[in-house]
């Protein structure tokens, strides 16, 4: 009797069971339709054939076009969002370099004056420099050996005339074997030096605000070429070997009469950057 009991029992179980998965069943057939109903009721699903008839005009005002702050800024930074280099050309006083005077490592007094009637070739030192200034008079060393006995004066000037004695730059000057009847080495007063640099060959300089030892004066490692009449007509880097390269071409062209179209320089871009013509290359307290 038991036995009975408990076959039955497990078959009504057995039924429920079944029942009930019947009905999970009957669930997921009617989502299923749901489902498959809204999406082939939804639009673009069906493989229709679109015609040039169906597609409604564009109207350009639909368009999107980038606003001028996109274009200024694409313009302005490269894909990694960083300033990109701008070329400007510099533009000289077309009444040439101001008059100076200045002294020599020699003790003689040099003037503008003096200079003209030959082009020229200017740099900026400064003799206890712990930076590039030994490549800036090595570029002026290898110049007067090219240019020895020919119509080119080079003029360095110094950058820190404080220490920069007569005697001071005569030693540094016999160091780099230079000719005193070609190669000038000029110092006086900072003021008027600074003031010659900044004004009449547009390259920065200034004493540096926290200096260190070698590093005390922020500077340009560029030279700059003067013509005969005392104008000066391009820069070049000094420690750039095609930039040299240059140089040498357009000094060439001045000593066979021939006219030179300037050189240019490089303006970092953004909102940061400075109107000052101080170049990319120009050398931070020759750090």
């Amino acid at each position: 009797m038991k036995r009975v009991m408990s076959t039955r029992r497990g078959a009504i179980r057995a039924g429920w069971l079944l029942i009930g998965l019947i009905l999970w069943g009957a669930v997921f057939v009617s989502l299923f339709k749901v489902w498959q109903q809204r999406t082939s009721d939804a639009p673009g699903t069906e493989n229709a054939v679109v015609t040039e008839n169906d597609v409604p005009p564009v109207d350009d005002g639909d368009i999107e076009t980038p606003s001028p702050e996109d274009a200024a800024f694409d313009e302005r930074y490269d894909e990694n969002g960083r300033p990109k280099p701008i070329e400007v050309k510099l533009t000289w006083p077309e009444s040439g370099v101001t008059d100076f005077s200045f002294t020599d490592r020699s003790g003689e007094t040099i003037t503008k004056n003096d200079l003209l009637g030959k082009p020229w070739v200017t740099g900026f030192i400064f003799t206890s420099c712990a930076g590039p200034c030994p490549r800036v008079s090595l570029a002026m060393q290898t110049l007067q050996k090219r240019y020895g006995g020919k119509p080119v004066n080079l003029v360095t000037f110094t950058v820190d005339p404080k220490r920069d004695t007569p005697e001071v730059l005569a030693k540094y000057a016999d160091f780099y074997e230079a000719d005193p009847r070609q190669w000038f080495f000029l110092t006086g007063d900072r003021d008027k030096l600074y003031g010659l640099i900044n004004g009449s060959f547009l390259m920065p300089v200034k004493e540096d605000e926290n200096p260190e030892p070698g590093f005390e004066i922020i500077h340009t490692t560029n030279l700059c070429l003067v013509d005969a009449t005392g104008r000066v007509i391009g820069k070049y880097n000094s420690i750039k070997d095609e930039d040299m390269a240059l140089l040498r071409r357009d000094l060439d062209r001045l000593l066979e009469g021939q006219g030179v179209a300037g050189s240019k320089t490089v303006l970092p871009a953004g909102p940061d950057s400075s109107t000052e013509p101080v170049s990319a290359d120009d050398s931070k307290g020759a750090k």
